[in-house]
């Protein structure tokens, strides 16, 4: 099974580059620009291009996923970006009742100003202008459903399902302006490429499917060896190499073999045991993992 380095993927839908254009034209009504990244991949799940566009607008980062991520490297990349790249950020479960709360009191924060203003003038308070942004299958929709109350945009675990830009309004609280996932145009980090298809953010068919697994079943064991082989039923007497491709990925099989991926006369059916590996890690069923850490 080769390892293999120095992609250069290119997935740029034409939905991506239209709504990019489109949020330019709105970006002059945005106060704020709240960014989903995923908090198992909190470098490969941003976007350089929401950074450029909010340099002159207030910015909160928002790590979702937080329930899937490892919670002490979360830790560290929250202190990495509040302390270090001066971000306001949250961690946070997008289905936790609690940090919505705790969501909704960080927004009020951003519209406090406005709403002092507005009183100094005698005038009435106008809505947070909110645009909702990050890259595919982070949970803008599910952010954006929350803070609605209903549903409102499509919630689905596959990427590239909002396709196009449009403004929602949340009582006279906030009004948001929910965007489709985009990607950069090129994405040239092999490991930006790979935590992006292990997570779900761009299609399976981007990558090889079992080349994806078989590096993804690696980076666990590079840091959760007992989860690992707790989830697949595997016991390691000694440390293993993970440079010997060969000897690895004879563990590997070893896994599928216990998870009964077998095809008839005894052979491994290993696609079967890819999509296996990755259903299980994009639900947090082997543990809570995190693909990045900070430098």
């Amino acid at each position: 099974m080769a390892d293999r380095k120095d992609r250069n993927i290119q997935w740029y839908p034409g939905h991506m580059a239209r709504s990019t254009r489109q949020i330019k034209e709105q970006l002059s009504r945005v106060d704020l620009l709240v960014e989903v990244a995923d908090a198992r991949l909190p470098i490969s799940s941003r976007n350089p291009l929401l950074s450029k566009l909010s340099q002159n607008k207030e910015h909160l980062l928002l790590l979702s996923h937080a329930d899937l991520a490892d919670p002490a490297v979360t830790e560290d990349w929250l202190s990495f970006y509040i302390q270090k790249e001066k971000l306001r950020a949250l961690a946070l479960c997008l289905n936790s009742a609690s940090d919505l709360v705790r969501l909704r009191k960080e927004l009020d924060k951003y519209h406090q100003p406005l709403l002092e203003a507005a009183q100094n003038r005698g005038r009435q308070a106008r809505p947070l202008r909110i645009l909702v942004g990050g890259v595919p299958n982070t949970g803008k929709s599910t952010l954006v459903n929350a803070l609605i109350g209903k549903r409102s945009a499509p919630v689905e675990s596959r990427p590239g399902v909002t396709r196009s830009i449009r403004w929602l309004r949340v009582g006279t609280e906030f009004e948001l302006l929910d965007s489709p996932g985009l990607l950069e145009t090129k994405i040239s980090s092999d490991q930006a490429a790979f935590a992006l298809a292990a997570s779900g953010a761009i299609k399976d068919d981007i990558l090889p499917l079992e080349d994806l697994a078989f590096r993804l079943f690696r980076e666990i064991y590079r840091h959760y060896p007992a989860e690992l082989a707790e989830r697949y039923n595997l016991k390691f007497d000694a440390p293993a190499d993970l440079e010997d491709f060969a000897g690895f990925y004879n563990i590997y099989l070893e896994a599928a073999r216990h998870k009964g991926c077998i095809l008839s006369g005894g052979r491994i059916d290993t696609e079967r045991f890819a999509r296996m590996l990755l259903a299980d890690f994009r639900s947090g069923k082997i543990a809570r993992i995190s693909l990045e850490r900070p430098s």
